[in-house]
């Protein structure tokens, strides 16, 4: 990530035109899912806890139900011009063990270049970055999207087997 006050950012959503993923549970224990994508977040995106944020956090228990709404920030820093935010919330209720969650995840492909110093917002700067850009970095950004969309495939799918395995653990 680049560290300036003024920023030339390019955003892209790593599947187009698909902003967000939405995954519904109804099932046994739903409130497991917080831990799992606690979880899910260190192993499969591997990323230190200073790059974990707990937006918002609302749990309310009652005698025998609760209601839970939890949103994190995760950032992937691939290099000094490229990072991966994800957007991750979860929202749902139990009553006497059995309720629904909902899980959206909002990934992005964001790159940062830097628009400080006089150079840098000179017309000569801008055709260098973009020369560079066009014929150099275009690719490496491809390849972070190919690579977002192979992580954020295999958080989903551990996802959605933590689901089937909670309903199976409840069957038996």
């Amino acid at each position: 990530m680049v560290w300036a006050r003024a920023k030339l950012l390019i955003w892209d959503y790593i599947f187009e035109p698909v902003k967000d993923i939405k995954i519904d549970f109804k099932g046994p224990s739903p409130e497991k899912f917080y831990k799992k994508i606690n979880e899910l977040i260190r192993t499969i995106f591997n990323v230190p806890d200073a790059y974990v944020q707990e937006k918002n956090y609302s749990w309310e228990k009652a005698k025998e139900a609760e209601r839970f709404e939890v949103e994190w920030e995760v950032t992937k820093v691939l290099d000094v011009y490229s990072y991966i935010t994800i957007e991750l919330s979860l929202k749902g209720f139990t009553v006497n063990g059995e309720g629904k969650a909902t899980i959206k995840i909002k990934p992005r492909l964001i790159t940062e270049y830097p628009q400080d110093t006089i150079f840098e917002q000179s017309i000569f700067y801008e055709m260098a970055r973009r020369f560079w850009h066009k014929f150099f970095y275009h690719h490496k950004r491809m390849e972070y999207l190919n690579f977002g969309k192979e992580i954020i495939t295999s958080f989903e799918s551990a996802l959605k087997h933590f689901g089937e395995t909670l309903r199976e653990a409840a069957a038996s």
